[in-house]
């Protein structure tokens, strides 16, 4: 956050001191962090929370070489994706409200 916060202050009038810079940037990052999730976000909680289960369907989710190959795995069960997006939908939700609290 304060590498960008300097590169911003750099693009900017030198009227704007160091801490009007971090000030902004702060703003836009707790605005960021209580924003809806993007697909890619929702996505990426999905494909490490898939990769992080036990067990699917009896199978070891560890026989899997890495996060992609365990989301293509799961993607050939019906309803894994899905289950697994939902997942990510609200530990989202929850770390949103956490955030804003």
């Amino acid at each position: 956050m304060l590498d960008e916060a300097n590169a911003y202050e750099r693009g900017m009038d030198d009227d704007l001191t160091f801490q009007t810079v971090r000030e902004l940037a702060g703003t836009a990052y707790m605005a960021g962090r209580s924003a809806p999730p993007t697909d890619a976000e929702v996505e990426a909680v999905a494909k490490r929370l898939c990769w992080n289960s036990c067990n699917w369907d009896g199978v070891d989710s560890y026989a899997a070489k890495n996060e992609d190959d365990a989301w293509n795995y799961a993607g050939e069960i019906p309803g894994f994706h899905e289950e697994y997006i939902r997942q990510a939908n609200e530990m989202l939700e929850i770390a949103r409200k956490a955030v804003s609290e």
